[in-house]
């Protein structure tokens, strides 16, 4: 199944808008420096749309970032290369985990929807014999079950 992270694609629009705005406003008052600005909101307006998504299936954990539908990074990770996962609690009500790998970076899968990809990530780490560590905060989350009504609520 995929997975998705949404994101703050709207904010990062709204406040790039403004950026922009005040900053052809006063362009003459500030000369070089407003030329950066410029740079610096077409770099936010950018990033507000890139996707991320997560693909667990039998033989491996997938991850992509997407920007504009061009495939910037695309990491597949068999079982042989987990280290170790860390499942932990982000925000108040937020589940996340970190999938450490032996070489590369690490794959980061904070408030990805739907959240049964925690879940499943963990059937995972069981099924391949992958080391996982939960924290409190994350063993309090499930037993609450956060996790779904925060699924019904959306």
């Amino acid at each position: 199944m995929q997975y998705s992270y949404v994101g703050r694609g709207r904010v990062l629009v709204f406040l790039s808008i403004i950026f922009f705005l005040s900053t052809i406003r006063d362009m003459e008052n500030f000369g070089w420096f407003s030329y950066s600005f410029l740079l610096f909101t077409a770099f936010i307006f950018a990033t507000a749309f890139i996707r991320y998504s997560c693909d667990i299936n039998e033989e491996s954990i997938t991850y992509h970032i997407i920007w504009l539908g061009l495939l910037l990074y695309k990491k597949r990770v068999p079982p042989s290369q987990i280290s170790h996962i860390k499942f932990k609690r982000y925000s108040w009500a937020t589940k996340g985990a970190v999938v450490h790998t032996h070489k590369g970076f690490n794959i980061r899968l904070i408030d990805f929807k739907p959240v049964k990809l925690y879940e499943e990530l963990d059937d995972f780490s069981n099924k391949h014999d992958i080391p996982f560590i939960k924290s409190k905060d994350y063993q309090l989350l499930e037993k609450l079950g956060w996790d779904r009504k925060k699924q019904v609520s959306e």
